[in-house]
């Protein structure tokens, strides 16, 4: 098995970056190879331009997009790692899946619809939020967030997906980040099972 891991977080010290410390040990002492995309110290360029579009429509990539694609096919395991903002993923993350997950390549329009190429894969997103588990479901957003990643995207795409959001970190105690981590931990510690859909 390989893994490519997709982080985008800034900076060298928040709770996502705790959450890459354990999958990069998990994946360690499991002896799986994996490489490590830390979109901001790439650091990775976001926006879809002009350029892009042309060399989709060609069936090709810019060099840079091409290797992404190509460490993403010899991945049977991918790993997103990344805050939610506006209900959402960082631009910079939003900017990988637009340039690198193109038609073409992760995916191709048939008469029903998007079919996704990226099949017999797996992902595990673990994202983190400032709401609380509670404001979230009251407002209907943990719904929103998980669909937009897991149907909107990566199961289109032909991923089996695992998703694990971690609530209102800034304001929980340091017994319930730990709580956290751990259930990163088990989680990694069942990467060789495939996820359900």
């Amino acid at each position: 098995m390989k893994a490519c891991i997709v982080f985008a977080h800034e900076g060298n010290s928040s709770f996502c970056h705790e959450i890459l410390a354990r999958v990069t040990q998990s994946l360690d002492k499991q002896n799986i190879e994996y490489n490590l995309r830390d979109l901001y110290k790439m650091p990775f360029q976001p926006v879809f331009q002009a350029d892009d579009m042309r060399l989709v429509e060609q069936g090709t990539a810019s060099a840079d997009i091409l290797e992404e694609q190509e460490l993403i096919t010899d991945s049977e395991l991918l790993i997103m790692i990344y805050p939610v903002w506006w209900w959402s993923q960082p631009a910079i993350l939003k900017g990988y899946i637009d340039r690198v997950f193109t038609h073409g390549f992760a995916f191709r329009y048939e008469e029903k619809g998007p079919v996704g190429l990226l099949t017999n894969k797996q992902a595990i997103v673990f994202t983190t939020t400032r709401a609380s588990a509670k404001e979230m479901a009251t407002s209907g957003m943990d719904a929103v967030v998980e669909k937009q990643i897991v149907d909107g995207t990566l199961q289109m795409l032909g991923y089996r997906v695992a998703y694990h959001n971690f609530a209102a970190v800034p304001d929980v105690e340091d017994g319930a980040l730990i709580s956290m981590l751990k259930q990163v931990e088990e989680r990694m510690l069942h990467i060789r099972q495939p996820v359900g859909v």
